[in-house]
């Protein structure tokens, strides 16, 4: 496996989330186009990084400051790996939830819905207090 491409930042509890989901796909470009993956794989590994970013800095931070980091890595069989972490309220993005369609006042909703369909394996433990996620796509 190739070495990885590396995103972290310590966001304080009242931050905007756009600047720090924008620096987080700029990390994911810089890895799609060093790496050369299909562009079908490469647009689906930027929208995973908003919604997975966007989702922790919405709705895990609670009003406290957490840390966030991942590792994105090409496989020696071509597909992508993304190990994320925080340490932000505990959440389990691999476990089911009924999906009934987007929030028809937000139009919310649909993002972990794509994440649970594009990869390919999904895992989720709660260690030391940090969220740890890793997916896996091709």
């Amino acid at each position: 496996m190739e070495p990885g491409k590396e995103f972290s930042a310590t966001i304080a509890a009242d931050a905007t989330p756009g600047p720090i989901i924008m620096q987080a796909l700029r990390t994911g470009q810089e890895f799609v186009t060093h790496a050369q993956i299909p562009e079908r794989l490469s647009a689906r590994l930027l929208v995973l990084i908003e919604e997975l970013v966007g989702n922790i800095l919405r709705h895990g931070t609670k009003g406290i400051a957490i840390s966030l980091r991942f590792v994105i890595r090409l496989r020696e069989d071509g597909a992508v790996e993304i190990d994320m972490e925080d340490d932000g309220c505990a959440f389990d993005a691999t476990a089911e939830r009924a999906f009934d369609g987007p929030d028809a006042e937000t139009g919310g909703g649909v993002g972990l819905a794509l994440v649970r369909s594009w990869a390919s394996d999904m895992t989720y433990r709660r260690d030391e207090g940090r969220n740890r996620l890793r997916l896996l796509l091709n």
